[in-house]
């Protein structure tokens, strides 16, 4: 199935890329978890359709990348904060 490879190799990447540039660039720190949450649920309504597999370990994985892209961007926050404080 094309899909494990997708949530084993592109999905950390882009969790990582998208919270790195929402917390850095924009100075938005929620919107990285939001984003990630929806995007990996577009394939949570589509496979489905498509083969016969069950959407719960495919939602599951949304939102696990999720919640990685929310620790990400509290960590970034937090330096952030610490470094504002120091100066």
């Amino acid at each position: 199935m094309w899909e494990i490879p997708m949530y084993l190799i592109l999905a950390p990447i882009l969790t990582i890329f998208i919270s790195l540039l929402c917390t850095i660039k924009f100075k938005r720190y929620l919107m990285a978890p939001v984003i990630i949450f929806f995007m990996l649920n577009i394939p949570t309504v589509v496979i489905p359709f498509i083969y016969n597999v069950g959407w719960l370990s495919i939602f599951g994985w949304a939102v696990f990348y999720a919640i990685v892209s929310l620790i990400i961007s509290f960590i970034l926050w937090g330096f952030k904060k610490r470094k504002k404080l120091v100066f």
